[in-house]
């Protein structure tokens, strides 16, 4: 498990999150309310190429009778609150997420998780470093950001390769401090998923990533929308998850033709925005008995390693309304 200090900052990102949906709790915003040509609104919120998101954008998708707004949110406390309020309708979030945010009380729901992305996240090393497994990190410092999946696939490698927090420090630590770090030699190892991973290996040549990581930690990206829209927005959803999971498989099965719609909008490459989309999971899978048991078992590890601190009903946060606006075959 984390050192204290670890899970103190988590206790205090969730104690945040707890005071915002306060705050929210008087709500705005998230109404059914269309415009006079009957369009219903439904704001979404982009990322770095976090899952499908900047692709949405990229190609302003669009569906009969909504009308997609997109927006950033560089604060991810500001935007729960948001979402709680209903002044946002839709973000992209890795799935620790939504289960992290129902133990501090969110009422947010999840209508679409990605297929496994279990090779997204490498571990990167110096190449002059001799480090060539996780088990060669004995004694070593290893960066991430800790309150991710990044921080649960470091519990699953620990008892993996039998050892422990004592044999291993975790420094909590992301993005370009993380990768300088690394560099300057503060931390023997950086975990980093894509499209930072495939970015950080083409710009600095003498970094390379390690093996034995693939297949660890499944690594969904999923679609959350607000208590408001899920309750009064829920056929504009459905036209736009229908959409979002037809846009998200052809991205998976045309990796560079996706990578080329998104490059005028991210400061990345071709070449990693193309490996991006091809390690990236194949599309949106069904939220069904199998995948509420998966992460029922998901949520019960997050409190065993103290990452939420009550126990979360799963079924209660991902939903599987649109299961069958997925694409067929």
């Amino acid at each position: 498990m984390f050192t204290r200090s670890s899970r103190q900052a988590t206790i205090a990102a969730t104690t945040a999150l707890a005071a915002a949906l306060a705050v929210a709790g008087c709500g705005g915003g998230g109404d059914d309310a269309a415009a006079a040509d009957g369009t219903v609104s439904l704001t979404l919120v982009t990322t770095d190429l976090y899952g499908y998101t900047p692709l949405f954008e990229a190609k302003d998708l669009q569906v009969p009778g909504v009308k997609i707004m997109y927006r950033e949110f560089a604060n991810s406390v500001e935007l729960n609150s948001a979402m709680e309020a209903g002044q946002i309708d839709i973000s992209d979030t890795g799935d620790i997420g939504p289960i992290n945010a129902a133990a501090s009380g969110s009422r947010q729901k999840v209508i679409g998780c990605t297929k496994p992305n279990d090779q997204n996240i490498k571990y990167i090393v110096r190449r002059d470093s001799g480090i060539t497994s996780f088990a060669d990190l004995r004694g070593k410092r290893v960066g991430m950001p800790i309150r991710s999946n990044h921080g649960l696939l470091y519990e699953r490698l620990l008892k993996k390769n039998n050892l422990t927090d004592n044999d291993v420090k975790a420094v909590n630590i992301s993005g370009a401090d993380g990768v300088n770090a690394l560099v300057k030699g503060d931390i023997e190892a950086y975990s980093a998923n894509a499209p930072g991973s495939p970015d950080i290996l083409e710009r600095f040549p003498d970094l390379v990533e390690i093996d034995g990581i693939a297949g660890t930690v499944n690594n969904l990206y999923c679609l959350r929308v607000s208590p408001q829209a899920y309750e009064k927005k829920h056929e504009a959803l459905r036209a736009f998850f229908r959409a979002a999971a037809e846009l998200g498989l052809w991205a998976s099965q045309h990796p560079d033709e996706a990578a080329e719609l998104v490059k005028p909008h991210v400061d990345y490459s071709l070449a990693t925005l193309s490996t991006t989309f091809k390690i990236s999971g194949a599309g949106y899978q069904p939220i069904d008995d199998a995948f509420l048991l998966q992460q029922q078992a998901f949520a019960d590890e997050l409190l065993d390693v103290e990452f939420i601190d009550k126990p979360v009903d799963v079924k209660q946060i991902f939903v599987g309304d649109f299961n069958d606006e997925l694409p067929k075959g």
